[in-house]
Formats: structure tokens, C-alpha cells, sequence
């Protein structure tokens, strides 16, 4: 790897690793500087800003739920089981990547957090689009599912799992504002409704595509609701420590 290259993973991994502890806003590009020891010229030489470092480390994200999804793929396994292992896997509700999905949470209702949900969701649509496809193309030939055009059926069924990923945190999300409980049965319904309408793409039977499980469910509402007390517990006292 060139010295560039690696300096540039460098700034990526220690902000996002900041971003995780601290949170976004309350965390500099001077942090980032302090923790690596170096200078500014050398971070504005990879990134021009910290929303282009956010939307770096929503690429490098998006690259690792990819090969981690792909690693699920079997060749033993039916297209159709093996498009669920992909849709599934692209959707960043496991233990493993909540700790990023709860920083990135807060950033979206920023004037920033647009463009960054975007770049996230497009930078997930296009690594998932060719292995998505070519199961696609398979599962038309042995006859699991219709699908004449696999390039343009991957490309709605990603843009509904994005959609659908991104609602049901904005559900949950709106519940923890309002200070009520996450209404599961209608986060169910919703999901359901997306489920159907990829199984339509497709031709694939009835509650064949699965995506969302219960438990998964579950431990995002439990996830989400410990990490907003945790911030308004911060929140509080830093107001405390500002305004004694």
C-alpha cells in the first residue's frame, strides 16, 4: 500500500472511530489531528472537509457489510436463498454494525445528513448491484423466479432495501422523540409491504423474501433507545457544566 494510501486509511479509521465514541458533532478535525499527531496539511491533502471524511468512512462501511455479505453467499444454496443472504446482509441492523449505524443516526437529520444518507445508501446500491444481479440472472434460467432484465430488477429491489433500512430507523427514531415505545406491529407491516412488492419484482412465492427478523428488530429499538439516553444524559450535563 503507497504511504498515501495509508495515510488516508489512518485519518479514516481514527475518525471513525472518534465519531463512535464522542459523536459527530462534538468531535474536530483537530481530534482527529491530536489522536494521529499530525498536521493539517496532511488531512486536507485526502479530505476537504469533515463531511467528505463522513462520506469516506460511509464508503469504507459500505464496503465491509458487502464483503461480509458476500462471504454468506453459497454456491450450494438456491439463487433465491442466495439473493436473501445479499438483501439481508445489506441491511445494517446486526450487533456487529450498530455501533456505526447509531453514530450515523443523528447526522441524518442535519443539513449535511442528506447527502451523507445518500452517499451511504448509493455506495451500498452499487456494491451490492453486481452480485445481486448475477443471482438474479441465475434464478431466471433455472426457473426459481422471472426476471428478464437482472440489471434493472437489482436496481429497484436496492433502492427498496435502502428505503426500507432508512424508514424503519427514521420509525423508531421518531418514537424516541416522542418518548414512546417503537410501535414493532407497524415497523412489521412496513416491512411486510416492502417484502411483498420484491417478491412481485421477481416472481418469487409469497413470504419467500425475508430481509428483517423480529430479534433484529428488537435489539435495533433497544439499541437506539440506550444510545439517545446516553446522549441526552450528555447532553444534560454538558448544559449543567456550561450554564452552572
Amino acid at each position: 500500500m503507497k504511504k498515501g494510501d495509508l495515510r488516508k486509511r489512518e485519518i479514516l479509521n481514527a475518525a471513525e472511530a472518534l465519531f463512535c465514541q464522542k459523536g459527530y458533532e462534538q468531535t474536530s478535525i483537530q481530534d482527529i489531528l491530536d489522536v494521529l499527531n499530525t498536521s493539517k496539511g496532511s488531512f486536507y491533502h485526502h479530505f476537504v472537509s469533515k463531511e467528505a471524511l463522513l462520506e469516506g468512512i460511509c464508503q469504507k462501511r459500505a464496503e465491509q457489510i458487502y464483503q461480509t455479505a458476500l462471504s454468506s453467499v453459497n454456491e450450494q444454496l438456491s439463487a433465491a436463498d442466495n439473493l436473501n443472504q445479499l438483501l439481508s446482509g445489506m441491511i445494517p441492523f446486526r450487533d456487529e454494525k450498530l455501533v456505526f449505524l447509531l453514530m450515523l443516526l443523528p447526522i441524518f437529520s442535519l443539513p449535511e445528513g442528506r447527502i451523507v444518507k445518500i452517499c451511504y445508501c448509493d455506495a451500498l446500491a452499487r456494491l451490492f448491484t453486481p452480485a445481486v444481479s448475477e443471482w438474479l440472472r441465475r434464478g431466471h434460467e433455472s426457473g426459481e423466479l422471472y426476471c428478464t432484465d437482472p440489471d434493472i430488477a437489482a436496481g429497484l429491489i436496492l433502492s427498496l432495501v435502502n428505503r426500507l433500512w432508512v424508514q424503519v430507523c427514521e420509525m423508531i427514531i421518531q418514537a424516541e422523540g416522542n418518548g414512546t415505545e417503537p410501535d414493532l406491529s407497524a415497523i412489521l407491516r412496513l416491512t411486510e409491504t416492502y417484502r411483498l412488492s420484491i417478491g412481485q419484482i421477481v416472481s418469487l412465492p409469497y413470504g419467500y423474501v425475508k430481509m428483517i427478523d423480529l430479534p433484529s428488530l428488537r435489539l435495533l429499538c433497544e439499541q437506539i433507545h440506550n444510545h439517545w439516553s446516553c446522549k441526552k444524559t450528555y447532553n444534560k450535563e454538558k448544559n449543567r457544566r456550561t450554564n452552572p
